[in-house]
């Protein structure tokens, strides 16, 4: 699969976790400005309403010519809410000042404050994957899926009456992490599953003075910044990324990624696949670790 065929998902969006409140709207606004066309958030980022606010700013602005169908954007079950998904979807609507969300996703397999063994944990995930179906049903959410989610959660969906086709799955990747997606990819191959990674920076571990070699040998032959060559690996397997920044040209430069994707061969993918064999570090939360 190309990175051309992640469902109709823009295959760069811009990542807000983490980002303060004072820089989250210049952060979209910029974005939007340059073409960005993917916005990803939270109910646990909580972004929500100033997103909705610099939205319904664009929407209003001669200059733009921006509309609603225009963008994608994509909102998460917080793990504090999973006892109550619908009451938490309509939340982010009413944040967000809009009527349906682009895609939905179950942000953790367990509930907060639940013990990762509990076996609660499966039945909430089973109860707030049939809330997500209806809500499709009803147009509140055009797409559905979930976020770090394993390939024995994805099973126990995949068993169900509602199934898994055409879900989406955001997960951590990163070239010391990768290795899970691409077996989520393989094992649900006939499902037809977009996959879309966060922290493909790795937490920062890639602007670091330990950065592999091989990435800025790639960076120097190509003319890619390191935060590019990693991104235009991620494309190249298929994967729809997620780029965090509140710098105008950084934001610019991920962007440009999706169309400097050929100037990676084969070799330069196969070796940045390597790195993970070299010491394979995930560096977020891990849902191996839920029952």
């Amino acid at each position: 699969m190309g990175y051309q065929d992640c469902g109709t998902i823009p295959p760069v969006g811009l990542g807000t976790f983490r980002l303060k409140r004072e820089c989250v709207k210049p952060a979209v606004r910029d974005a939007i400005q340059l073409g960005y066309r993917h916005i990803d958030t939270a109910s646990i980022y909580r972004n929500e309403t100033e997103i909705g606010q610099v939205l319904q700013e664009l929407y209003a602005s001669d200059v733009n010519s921006l509309s609603r169908s225009d963008l994608w954007i994509t909102s998460k079950l917080s793990p504090y809410d999973m006892a109550t998904p619908r009451k938490a979807l309509l939340s982010s609507l009413s944040a967000l000042q809009t009527s349906y969300l682009d895609l939905y996703l179950i942000h953790w397999p367990a509930m907060a404050r639940k013990p990762a063994s509990s076996p609660e944990n499966k039945s909430l995930r089973l109860e707030a994957w049939r809330m997500l179906n209806e809500a499709k049903k009803e147009g509140l959410v055009r797409h559905i899926g979930v976020s770090n989610f394993t390939v024995e959660h994805l099973n126990e969906l995949s068993e169900t009456q509602w199934g898994i086709g055409h879900a989406f799955v955001q997960m951590e990747i990163h070239p010391w992490y990768w290795k899970d997606a691409a077996e989520i990819q393989r094992v649900f191959s006939e499902h037809n599953l977009t996959v879309v990674g966060y922290a493909l920076l790795a937490e920062g571990k890639l602007l670091a003075n330990d950065c592999p070699a091989i990435i800025d040998q790639i960076s120097e032959k190509t003319g890619l910044t390191k935060v590019q060559v990693v991104l235009a690996w991620a494309l190249s397997r298929g994967w729809g990324v997620l780029a965090k920044s509140v710098d105008t040209n950084h934001l610019r430069q991920n962007l440009e990624t999706l169309t400097l994707v050929y100037k990676l061969t084969a070799d330069d993918i196969l070796a940045m696949d390597e790195i993970s064999s070299e010491q394979e570090e995930k560096q977020c939360w891990d849902p191996r670790l839920v029952k």
